[in-house]
């Protein structure tokens, strides 16, 4: 079975700025690059809202890999201390229900929904 994951780095204004914009789109482009050349995955959108940019990644085999992909490229763009990492797997007990928890950082207690 794979998983997903959500990418969670904040904005500074509400649906973020322009630059933040253009930083999502590279981050997206970057992170479909990396985890293609693993076979750990891909990036399949991105969106921002009210107070974070949310960059989706599918179809994760290993979620190990996968996460040190993405740690990986926004270590490289200096913005690894301010992501937040969810894992995204399916509930055994209800196939259609999702569960979330936090990967990155380590000891973070909190889980994030994206909607």
């Amino acid at each position: 079975m794979t998983a997903g994951m959500i990418v969670q780095l904040p904005v500074s204004v509400a649906f973020g700025t322009d630059e933040e914009f253009d930083l999502r789109v590279r981050l997206e482009r970057e992170l479909t690059v990396a985890l293609a050349a693993v076979g750990a995955g891909e990036c399949v959108g991105s969106e921002t809202d009210t107070s974070h940019t949310k960059l989706h990644l599918a179809n994760i085999p290993d979620p190990t890999s996968a996460l040190n992909v993405a740690k990986d490229v926004l270590s490289r763009s200096g913005l690894l201390g301010r992501a937040t990492v969810v894992l995204e797997t399916r509930n055994k007990l209800d196939p259609d229900d999702r569960n979330w928890h936090v990967v990155w950082p380590p000891n973070q207690s909190s889980v994030a929904r994206s909607a």
